[in-house]
């Protein structure tokens, strides 16, 4: 009776083990979805924009932002910094769904006309918002006006 009972006993930890090891507290943190997101910088003229950074900002959460190296041929790719509850983050290849301002900081070496000043030119936000869509591939073109 005693070995019965002590067998009850294992067998109900070992199933409340199993539901607290699947139970939602217990489950990794759910980042955001992000999408896939290429594109190229150009100026108004259709030259490529000429190295640098871009960054879209997240219209409805600027927390979320996705971030990339604009090459020398105006290509960029963007990735998103994910932050956890804990203060720890990830990089996510992508960036979410939504509407963007796209803020834009040239690279010392631009080669547009004019001297880099001060170790580079000002940063600057495009008028216009870009939309990205929840799809495998965004291909953007970004206008530097």
């Amino acid at each position: 009776m005693r070995s019965t009972l002590f067998h009850q006993a294992s067998v109900f930890f070992a199933c409340l083990s199993i539901i607290f090891l699947f139970s939602p507290g217990c489950s990794k943190e759910e980042l955001p979805k992000t999408y896939v997101v290429k594109g190229t910088c150009v100026q108004k003229n259709g030259k490529p924009f000429q190295g640098g950074f871009i960054t879209f900002i997240s219209i409805s959460d600027p927390e979320l932002r996705g971030y990339g190296e604009i090459s020398k041929d105006g290509s960029f790719t963007l990735d998103t910094i994910a932050l956890r509850k804990n203060a720890t983050s990830e990089m996510l290849p992508g960036a979410i769904e939504g509407e963007f301002n796209v803020n834009i900081r040239p690279d010392a070496g631009s080669t547009d006309g004019g001297p880099p000043v001060g170790g580079g030119k000002p940063a600057f936000t495009l008028k216009k918002t870009y939309h990205i869509e929840a799809k495998e591939l965004n291909e953007i073109k970004v206008i530097v006006e």
